[in-house]
């Protein structure tokens, strides 16, 4: 107890501080407590800006900025209540957005814009500089639909301007004195970058990074080195964002001045500037559209735009025009990556497992013996399998450095059966103006291609060739050893013992994916006071959770239906079913313990590893929260675990960030069962090599 606000459970973590779940005894609502880090305690400058904080917030009253209820300290650690603000942070929706090589379109980041300009306006007009504007302190929430990563963004969306901690009052003269640099480098204005003291234009540039992210998928200054970035925000210009109208590109241009004189001097006039452009963009912006057979045709941006939707990253889209301005357009293996690639594996062999589960009723299983490896040549590109409409239904190859076929050639690629003979085709390898190849092949009939092959074989062919067999020069040859992918595929093809031979990542994913509609439902169900469909909902995650071999599977609402809307299953080990975090990480466990097994099947599979200890340890304490729920007399009772149940559903899927930087990573305490999914997928690419 922290005065009157119950401490419920961890959130997540940032530099400075650590966030909880709390509920407020006497409000009866949920909020949201954030403490500043211990061991930063009797740092006086951080106690400073931590206080700062609170009082900004507190005296800041606006729809899109957080507010905060009370500031106090516990034993001398300093701590704010404020406003819970359900939903997820824009950094994380646009990250998954992104994985999936989608944008927001223009209509919702001008109203996401208007919106975040209109809160630091207010706060300009009351004398506070943010200093920290980024995606990832504006939580979007909506009154009408959670808002998560995997959904379009509802139309009532909000944009909630958070974490002041680096604000500054204006003409103040005793905060950050010139020379000290605070901020995130990625969106730290030039004036910023040097240390030099800043106005309320440092949060225009830092909003226009921030728009110019929602419009490109990534941030226009990015390196490996904090310095390199900060000498970036001085002295380059933001490079263009392919596709955007000129109009837009100079109003970015403009809000990333490097002379704030000649930026935006306000938001609002940013936002506007926006709006203008985006209207006259649509007025008068046509696309010629050379289709795949030849015809030209003429169609609006937002037609052409919403076209691309439909269509996905098919091979035919070819270069087209915007006004004056040529645009090579191409759609390769990158447009269907579901999410970054990860690099190459290293060779270094990785750590020992851990020798056992921790003791959320899974299995023991002994730790994977890596032997030695000897160093291998650098990959020239990678084969990835990936789920399309049906699982692992199509496969993407890229490459930035193979070298291209001979004259009057083209490469041919062929996935190579298990028989070792036989050869399917998937296509002609293409290349770009860069140089890069890439290929993207869907089954036409949805088979599961990892259940039918196991590698693949690169052929020069002639460029006049009606010869539908490969030709006898190999240009290239890469197999997936039997031992170590005879796992992977029961990670990802299927499994025998499982219902209809579900593979475990993809009943993992889809039990979790399902755990987190259910948990939703909960809640709102909850905030309507329903309490029936509250008990119906946790007894359907409850059965979801044990699977129907447990003594803990039941009619827990007594109703007379035992309801379970998966297949029996279970996440968790129940009698002789494994369940579907068992399986995942004992078959990612076996792949790695095989003798053949590569140097994919070693790194990724420790990833997926982690992430099934992860969400291990999350749904036995979801499933004790449940059962919370389930024993309650009253909604009233059951408050504090509905809420705690619907946070540990949603960290099973997504992970938690847990040491604030801002990115899920597959480490202990972090990932969750997307990461599962992703990394089991990585043991499975085939890397071609010289």
């Amino acid at each position: 107890m922290l005065g009157k606000v119950s401490v419920d459970m961890f959130l997540a973590k940032g530099g400075m501080a650590e966030v909880y779940l709390g509920t407020h005894t006497t409000l009866h609502r949920p909020v949201a407590v954030k403490l500043l880090k211990a061991d930063l305690q009797e740092e006086p400058e951080l106690r400073d800006r931590f206080e700062r904080e609170a009082r900004v917030i507190a005296m800041l009253r606006h729809p899109n900025i957080v507010q905060i209820f009370d500031f106090d300290s516990y034993q001398n650690q300093p701590y704010l209540v404020m406003e819970f603000v359900p939903g997820a942070s824009l950094g994380a929706y646009l990250r998954e957005l992104h994985k999936r090589n989608e944008r927001l379109d223009l209509t919702q980041v001008r109203e996401l814009l208007k919106k975040i300009a209109a809160a630091l306006t207010y706060a300009h007009q009351n004398n506070v500089i943010h200093r920290d504007v980024k995606p990832a302190n504006i939580l979007l929430t909506s009154r009408t639909v959670p808002v998560t990563t995997d959904k379009p963004l509802p139309d009532d969306v909000e944009p909630i301007l958070t974490d002041f901690g680096l604000v500054r009052f204006i003409q103040s003269n005793t905060q950050t004195s010139t020379g000290t640099i605070t901020g995130t480098p990625a969106y730290m204005s030039p004036e910023q970058a040097r240390g030099e003291r800043v106005d309320s234009r440092t949060d225009v540039y830092s909003l226009g990074v921030t728009v110019y992210e929602m419009l490109a998928g990534r941030v226009p200054f990015e390196a490996d080195s904090t310095l390199t970035v900060l000498h970036m925000q001085i002295y380059d210009p933001p490079p263009p964002i392919p596709g955007l109208s000129p109009r837009l590109q100079e109003v970015i241009n403009r809000a990333l001045a490097k002379d704030p004189n000649e930026r935006f001097q306000t938001p609002l006039e940013f936002a506007e500037a926006f709006e203008a452009a985006l209207t006259r963009t649509a007025d008068a912006e046509t696309l010629n559209v050379r289709s795949a057979i030849g015809k030209s045709i003429t169609v609006t941006r937002q037609n052409f735009e919403q076209a691309l939707k439909k269509r996905g990253a098919k091979k035919s889209i070819v270069p087209f025009v915007i006004g004056a301005v040529v645009l090579a357009v191409a759609f390769g293996a990158w447009a269907m990556m579901r999410g970054t690639p990860p690099p190459p594996a290293p060779t270094q062999t990785p750590p020992p497992a851990p020798t056992e589960m921790p003791a959320h009723n899974m299995v023991p299983t002994s730790p994977a013996e890596v032997p030695p490896r000897a160093p291998l040549a650098e990959p020239l590109g990678v084969l990835r399998f990936q789920d399309g409409s049906k699982v692992a239904d199509q496969v993407t190859f890229s490459s930035n450095n193979l070298p291209p076929p001979p004259q009057g050639a083209h490469y041919q690629a062929w996935l190579i059966a298990d028989d070792g003979e036989t050869l399917f085709s998937i296509g002609v390898i293409e290349f770009s103006p860069e140089n890069r190849a890439s290929l993207a092949f869907v089954d036409p009939a949805g088979r599961n291609l990892l259940a039918l092959y196991h590698g693949v074989q690169i052929t020069i062919e002639p460029n006049a060739d009606n010869n539908p067999n490969p030709s006898n020069e190999v240009a290239f040859l890469a197999l997936l050893p039997h031992g170590g992918f005879t796992h992977v595929r029961h990670l990802l093809a299927a499994f025998s013992a499982t219902p209809n031979q579900t593979p475990f990542v993809h009943g993992l994913l889809r039990d979790t994916e399902l755990l987190n509609s259910l948990s939703q439902d909960l809640l709102a169900s909850f905030e309507a006071g329903d309490e029936k469909n509250v008990r119906l909902r946790t007894e359907q995650m409850l059965n979801l959770i044990v699977g129907s071999q447990s003594p803990e599977y039941k009619d827990w609402n007594g109703d007379g239906t035992t309801d379970d809307p998966g297949d029996g299953f279970g996440l968790l080990l129940n009698g002789s079913n494994n369940g579907y975090i068992q399986g995942t990480f004992s078959h990612a466990n076996l792949s790695m313990q095989s003798p053949d097994a590569t140097e994919n099947m070693l790194v990724h599979g420790e990833h997926v590893r982690i992430a099934a200890e992860n969400v291990s340890g999350w749904t036995a304490q979801l499933r004790d929260q449940l059962m919370v729920v389930a024993g309650s007399g009253s909604l009233s009772e059951a408050e504090s675990a509905v809420r705690q149940a619907v946070v540990l559903a949603n960290q099973i899927l997504k992970g938690v960030d847990v040491n604030g930087n801002e990115n899920i990573e597959p480490i202990p305490g972090e990932c969750g069962a997307i990461a599962a999914y992703e990394h089991a997928y990585y043991m499975a690419d085939i890397f071609i090599r010289p």
